[in-house]
């Protein structure tokens, strides 16, 4: 049954000036500023918002489960809650598990000055949360600004390699030390920003792709490399 248009009212009413009875909304408000963005990532400023827009959902305006902490992706997805084809929902920071799971990495095609960058899916397409989490990733994640970020750190990585891990300082003397390392570094990731799909674990986890490894490895050794130096010429 829907709600008459006073109680919708009273209810985000109580969400914007939450009263003492509602001691939870300001809790979660000051504890929303996350180490990531638990929706897309990012390490953008969290605020406390709505999962289930309160405009259409008044109902949950100041339910606990429907307060999510969340940057401007959230904003930027509007009302957006489902797709037209079966499967196809953004995903619950509360209830969806497998966003505690690595859903997607980096993918860095053509390794080089300028390599085509895309987020690439770990899930494999049988399983049942393969088409929730492509549709998550094409309507909240891709739609930040995480493609701007992991070419600037790719840049990064060529001007400076230790940007990516500090243990690249030194120069890796196999591919084998090389993957040690950046595994190590992507491990420490996950664990200081408690997701294994912040945006820093996206681009690390796409250098141990092993088309890009070949192509570190063998930058690192080619003649005439200087330690912590640009991994191409030209590169300031």
């Amino acid at each position: 049954m829907a709600l008459p248009d006073q109680i919708k009212a009273q209810l985000k009413s109580l969400y914007a000036s939450p009263s003492n009875e509602l001691p939870h909304i300001n809790r979660m408000r000051a504890e929303s500023d996350a180490n990531c963005c638990p929706m897309c990532g990012s390490f953008h400023s969290g605020t406390l918002d709505h999962l289930l827009p309160k405009t259409d959902f008044p109902a949950f305006a100041i339910f606990g489960r429907n307060l999510v902490p969340a940057c401007k992706c959230n904003s930027k997805r509007s009302t957006l809650l489902t797709g037209p084809n079966p499967g196809e929902r953004i995903l619950h920071p509360y209830y969806d598990d497998i966003l505690g799971e690595r859903l997607f990495v980096a993918r860095f095609d053509e390794p080089g000055s300028v390599p085509r960058i895309t987020l690439r899916p770990l899930l494999d397409p049988h399983d049942p949360n393969y088409t929730a989490v492509r549709f998550h990733m094409a309507n909240i994640v891709e739609r930040t600004s995480i493609m701007r970020y992991l070419k600037t750190s790719w840049m990064g990585v060529l001007r400076r390699p230790s940007l990516a891990a500090a243990e690249l300082r030194n120069v890796p003397a196999t591919r084998q030390d090389l993957e040690d390392i950046l595994t190590l570094e992507l491990d420490r990731q996950d664990d200081t920003h408690g997701s294994k799909n912040n945006w820093r674990s996206v681009f690390i986890a796409g250098l141990l792709d092993d088309p890009v490894l070949d192509w570190l490895i063998a930058a690192f050794q080619r003649p005439n490399y200087h330690p912590d130096g640009p991994l191409l010429d030209g590169i300031v």
